[in-house]
């Protein structure tokens, strides 16, 4: 799962970088306004979700809403809590990245995106070696032997092997989930992080390295990838 990027505010149609923070809604009893809701910092996808609820619950003209993805069908939905009709409008990349990549026509209570979000990826199983020390002191050596550090890093790496179906090859291809920050889950309903003694948590980090997709067999229905994945200490 990958974390989106935001420099906020938390409405309005402009913002910075809002490619994949953004989502809009539209409610038909007051058509000329269009309601914007981002986080303010970068979010876990489900917690964008949550974020934009919460906007558009407190500025829309009349909604209250809930903004939910589900992980038993890898779909996005919108859905008022109090029958109010509307339409969601995508910003940016937003109908890929949430999945909502059908035509947003007419009116409705609830709508569900058409197409899995590209910041989900459903994986089959995931292998994750134990981490490696990557501390590490970058030097640029000038004339006369003057040497001066330009970067350094504290933080360990994970190498990850992740297997998953043919249907999930669009999303890996995407880029959201092999770049950037993200959140490779193990067991969805283990709230604790990754450790030697707890190995079936979660790992958050940054992708430094991703490999090609790799197909499994011959039919092309299972394919793997390899991902460097760096956490902090």
């Amino acid at each position: 799962m990958a974390y989106c990027y935001s420099e906020g505010p938390e409405s309005g149609a402009a913002a910075a970088l809002q490619h994949n923070s953004t989502m809009a809604v539209v409610e038909q009893a007051t058509p000329a306004t269009t309601t914007y809701g981002r986080p303010t910092v970068p979010r876990l996808f489900t917690d964008q979700l949550a974020d934009i609820e919460a906007v558009f619950d407190a500025l829309t003209p009349a909604g209250l809403y809930a903004l939910t993805w589900s992980s038993a069908d890898n779909r996005v939905t919108l859905a008022t809590t109090n029958a109010t009709s509307h339409k969601p409008s995508m910003v940016g990349n937003g109908g890929d990245w949430f999945g909502f990549t059908q035509a947003i026509v007419g009116w409705g209570t609830t709508w569900t995106g058409a197409s899995a979000p590209q910041a989900v990826a459903k994986c089959t199983c995931v292998t994750i070696e134990p981490a490696e020390d990557w501390a590490q002191v970058d030097l640029a050596t000038y004339r006369h032997g003057r040497v001066a550090s330009i970067g350094w890093g504290n933080h360990q790496a994970h190498l990850v092997q992740a297997y998953f179906t043919g249907e999930d090859i669009a999303t890996m291809q995407a880029g959201y989930v092999t770049a950037g920050r993200v959140r490779i889950h193990q067991d969805e309903a283990d709230p604790d992080p990754y450790s030697p003694t707890h190995p079936g948590g979660y790992i958050d980090g940054w992708i430094v390295a991703a490999g090609e997709p790799t197909e499994e067999g011959d039919d092309g229905e299972f394919w793997s990838l390899r991902l460097v994945v760096a956490v902090p200490r």
